[in-house]
């Protein structure tokens, strides 16, 4: 009997060892490749020259879209020269936007040279018009974007915000022509 048992824990052992050795492996999980659908954006794709009123003075900037990371994104990169006193050297932003198909918001994040940096998010077009909500940027303020689109070639956006002890900011009106 005892004999017995150990032939059959000696098998065991022996089958344990073929199956760990053997070079069997298991399906991959597979990643989810979701592309969001960014063809209501794509009007914005080439140069646009635009204008911004801040601190009562115009300001003057180019704005450069495209696709971007195997077109998930798009890539908004901003150059604005000096206009005043308060900034004596240009400004460059890039922004990166996406659609989120699992929580149905477009999610805007950006960064400049002057180490600013925020997070924007809208639930998307109402008509000529997208309202976005800026959830994170680095100084505390927090507020609301709407830009509308006039054309295929004209846009206007206005920026309200408020610091982070809650007083309003002025507002920023940009208008843009595409090139």
């Amino acid at each position: 009997m005892l004999r017995g048992a150990i032939v059959c824990l000696c098998l065991l052992a022996g089958l344990l060892v073929f199956v760990g050795g053997s070079s069997v492996t298991a399906a991959p999980t597979p990643v989810p490749d979701m592309k969001p659908d960014l063809s209501s954006m794509n009007y914005l794709l080439g140069t646009w020259k635009c204008e911004s009123t801040v601190r009562g003075m115009k300001r003057p900037n180019t704005t450069t879209y495209s696709t971007t990371m195997d077109g998930r994104w798009i890539l908004a990169h901003d150059v604005a020269p000096p206009f005043d006193p308060y900034r004596t050297r240009a400004i460059q932003t890039d922004s990166w936007t996406t659609y989120n198909p699992l929580n149905h918001l477009w999610v805007t994040t950006f960064v400049d040279d002057f180490g600013n940096y925020g997070i924007n998010t809208s639930p998307g077009w109402k008509g000529s018009s997208m309202t976005s909500t800026i959830l994170v940027a680095n100084d505390g303020t927090t507020g609301h974007d709407t830009l509308t689109k006039l054309s295929d070639t004209q846009t206007k956006d206005v920026a309200m915000s408020s610091d982070a002890s809650g007083r309003a900011n002025p507002t920023v009106t940009t208008t843009c022509n595409k090139q």
